[in-house]
């Protein structure tokens, strides 16, 4: 009777050590994982503040002041902004590819 019970305390510590391992791995994963996609989510609000700040520009020179602005200046501040943008598409797709 007691080598019986032995028996079964051995297997259900080595199920549970087994259990731990897998639920300890599966949550190192996940947290890997939440890490890249909390990157990610600040890399898109960045994005978009720099598209609103991008479309702001359009629409100040061309609405507000009725498309008397300086156009090197235009040309400049929306070619700042588009190498922001085309960056921070860089860092996305990166991130997008670690996730996969």
């Amino acid at each position: 009777m007691r080598e019986h019970k032995v028996k079964i305390l051995f297997f259900w510590g080595l199920i549970s050590t087994l259990t731990a391992i897998y639920f300890l791995n599966t949550n190192q994963h996940l947290e890997h994982t939440n890490q890249i996609l909390s990157q990610s989510n600040i890399a898109h609000k960045k994005l978009v503040t720099n598209e609103r700040t991008s479309y702001e520009a359009i629409n100040d020179c061309f609405v507000v002041r009725h498309g008397l602005c300086n156009p090197a200046e235009f040309k400049e501040k929306l070619q700042v902004l588009g190498d922001e943008a085309d960056e921070l598409y860089n860092q996305i797709s990166l991130l997008d590819k670690q996730l996969k």
